[in-house]
């Protein structure tokens, strides 16, 4: 299984975006925006920055269209950011999973990657009181990537990863926004960045300490 897992895209620096397309011949995207009813930013964003077919999956448009003949058709199923918990809901309601086939790429942004990953870091409960960020929750996800995960790690309450991932006894990893980490069958092989100042971390279940990966081959 190849999947992308980014822990937030935020600007127009298009690094990861060309990673991606660039995995099949004839990239054909599925844009799957289930997490949250406030997709339009994010989508227009990322529909800006890239050069491929893209076909919408929403919310309020996955009982109308023919979602069946989208999946099929899509070799990168691109699963953006919202609450992760909602997100599961809505596959396992319509039995999406049975779309996630060796001929596909599962990209995750946020809420998406924690889906794929075993155990993530959801902010869906998050509140911000005094300028802090407070109540982020561990999320158990499908574990298509058997890791745990977290997203916009650049947020200084986030730090309490590095403890709350001890718990669930697997390798671990931290990104920052705009940047990425591509797995094939179930190995890191690439670490990809749209801002080169931001970081992506790796904590080893072993061990545990924080470590700085670089854009480059792993």
């Amino acid at each position: 299984m190849k999947c992308l897992l980014i822990g937030g895209l935020t600007n127009n620096i298009n690094n990861i975006e060309n990673y991606l397309i660039n995995l099949v011949l004839n990239p054909n995207i599925l844009y799957i925006a289930l997490a949250t009813d406030k997709y339009e930013y994010s989508y227009n964003l990322f529909k800006n920055k890239i050069k491929a077919n893209i076909s919408l999956l929403t919310r309020n448009n996955i009982t109308k269209l023919d979602y069946n003949s989208l999946f099929n058709e899509a070799n990168i199923l691109f699963f953006a950011g919202g609450n992760t918990k909602e997100l599961l809901e809505y596959i396992k309601k319509y039995h999406l999973d049975k779309y996630f086939t060796e001929d596909k790429i599962l990209v995750g942004v946020s809420a998406g990657a924690i889906m794929l990953a075993s155990y993530g870091m959801g902010d869906a409960d998050s509140f911000i009181d005094c300028g802090k960020y407070f109540n982020f929750k561990m999320v158990k996800g499908l574990g298509i990537i058997d890791i745990c995960f977290c997203p916009h790690y650049q947020k200084e309450e986030l730090v309490l990863f590095d403890d709350e991932c001890k718990k669930y006894g697997l390798d671990s990893y931290a990104l920052e926004d705009d940047t990425a980490i591509y797995f094939k069958d179930g190995i890191l092989s690439k670490v990809i960045k749209n801002e080169k100042r931001n970081s992506v971390y790796y904590l080893a279940k072993d061990e545990y300490i924080l470590i700085p990966l670089y854009e480059r081959k792993i």
